[in-house]
């Protein structure tokens, strides 16, 4: 009976390290993919009246880009900075301005420039067809 019962454990002890050293079936998986979105904390004046907003990702990041520059082809004085609570305040600011008559080049240095940590302000002169970026930090 105590040999009968040692090759019974002996065999359950087998099988399992046997089954524990198979392959692993890539179907038993579970696969989880998270999805990496950049927030924007944004803040922004028309006119003089300000906002904050809170985007998710890159494509709602340009969605408010492309809306700032359709606002200021309207006539209206936009300005907006990304908020990050690292940026440090300094007494002397340091005051950039770029005047291009292509939107593309103005957009380019506008997203830059707020990538940068400044707060840009964009002007769209309809008469002369420019746009007359100011960047501050």
């Amino acid at each position: 009976m105590k040999k009968a019962f040692t090759t019974v454990a002996l065999f359950a002890v087998l099988g399992t390290m046997a089954v524990s050293c198979q392959k692993e079936n890539e179907f038993d998986r579970i696969s989880v993919e998270a999805e990496q979105n950049a927030i924007y904390r944004v803040n922004y004046a028309v006119d003089g009246k300000t906002y904050h907003l809170t985007l998710i990702g890159d494509v709602a990041w340009h969605d408010f880009l492309n809306r700032m520059f359709a606002l200021a082809e309207e006539g209206h004085i936009i300005t907006f900075r990304i908020d990050n609570p690292s940026t440090q305040i300094t007494s002397s600011k340091e005051v950039l301005t770029y005047t291009t008559t292509n939107h593309d080049d103005a957009y380019s240095w506008a997203e830059k420039k707020v990538n940068e940590g400044y707060e840009v302000t964009i002007k769209f002169n309809e008469r002369t067809g420019e746009y007359t970026c100011t960047a501050v930090k």
